[in-house]
């Protein structure tokens, strides 16, 4: 996120040498992301959204056991153990 907030932070300084279009594209980015921070998540969300998804993540950690769905998961590769072969 942090480039995307450079990269608007820089296109900022360069609006006069957009073209309306351009410029409206800007504007509406900037809004989005406002209503994104404000509302802490995903913008005009509304209750069946909200409903829907927690439907669905219980339906998944159901079948896939529980845990935290909305985090990446952690693999762990032990490393292996390997014998020694003696030179003939």
């Amino acid at each position: 996120m942090k480039s995307v907030t450079y990269t608007l932070q820089w296109c900022w300084k360069s609006l006069s040498h957009l073209d309306p279009v351009q410029k409206l594209f800007l504007d509406k980015i900037r809004e989005y992301a406002a209503k994104s921070k404000s509302s802490g998540g995903l913008v005009d969300a509304g209750a069946e959204y909200q409903k829907n998804l927690s439907e669905e993540m219980t339906k998944l950690q159901r079948l896939y056991g529980g845990g935290d769905l909305t985090k990446f998961p952690e693999f762990k590769f032990p490393e292996p153990k390997l014998d020694e072969v003696a030179p003939k």
